[in-house]
């Protein structure tokens, strides 16, 4: 019989102990004063008992919860504001007789209610007559064209950041734009572009619901061409 040295620490695999534990799921209730005199390595409290370790993570599962569950809260409280602000907004908009009129109560709704930045609207000169407009308002087909490729390619919009480029051929003022909404306006924004703007980086993402500005943006569309009159199509 091989003779053991008592006074050197006894080496066994730590994948046997565990083994024997997950066959074992009882071996704590036969041996339950083994949970007080465990003490485990902690890096804030030094050692605890395994009680405490499982009471602490119980805790910390506790508070991840109740973060999550007011985090949707907020998300829900903030979709309902949205919400009833588009609901208000769009029998306005249907009433609008010109085209600043519909401008101005998209601003005065997504800015002064929603807290964005800025909204624009960017419309096709090649399809609208913009004679009695700013020019600001105008893109070519061409610029029109390189956006929806750059941005949109086979999306339906483009939530994210621009560059500054792309930024001056949109907005008025740049200054501070940090995210951005890009909708397209009619099929292949063949109209031109609805968007807005935030100072916030993370306001527009990929991936968030964009379900109430596209219906914001179908009516937009429908309104331009009551609004904003058509270019006359050349023969010959």
């Amino acid at each position: 019989m091989s003779d053991f040295d008592l006074s050197q620490p006894l080496l066994i695999d730590e994948t046997l102990v565990l083994e024997f534990l997950l066959d074992n799921p009882d071996f704590f209730m036969r041996h339950p004063q083994l949970i007080k005199q465990l003490r485990l390595p902690h890096k804030e409290k030094g050692a605890v008992s395994l009680v405490e370790l499982q009471v602490q993570r119980l805790r910390d599962k506790v508070l991840s919860l109740e973060q999550e569950i007011t985090d949707l809260m907020t998300v829900a409280s903030l979709n309902e504001r949205i919400y009833h602000v588009y609901v208000d907004l769009l029998p306005d908009l249907m009433a609008c007789d010109s085209f600043a009129e519909l401008q101005h109560r998209l601003s005065r709704a997504l800015v002064d209610d929603l807290g964005v930045a800025c909204v624009s609207l960017r419309l096709n000169q090649q399809h609208f007559d913009l004679s009695e407009l700013s020019p600001e308002f105008a893109l070519e087909q061409e610029q029109i064209e390189r956006i929806r490729v750059t941005r949109l390619s086979h999306q339906p919009h483009y939530f994210g950041r621009m560059t500054k480029g792309e930024l001056e051929l949109l907005f008025n003022d740049i200054d501070g734009l940090a995210s951005v909404a890009l909708m397209p306006l009619g099929h292949n924004a063949e109209l031109g572009f609805f968007v807005a703007a935030s100072h916030d980086a993370d306001h527009y993402v990929a991936g968030m619901d964009s379900l109430l500005l596209t219906q914001l943006c179908q009516v937009i569309g429908s309104l331009m061409q009551r609004l904003v009159p058509v270019q006359e199509q050349r023969c010959g």
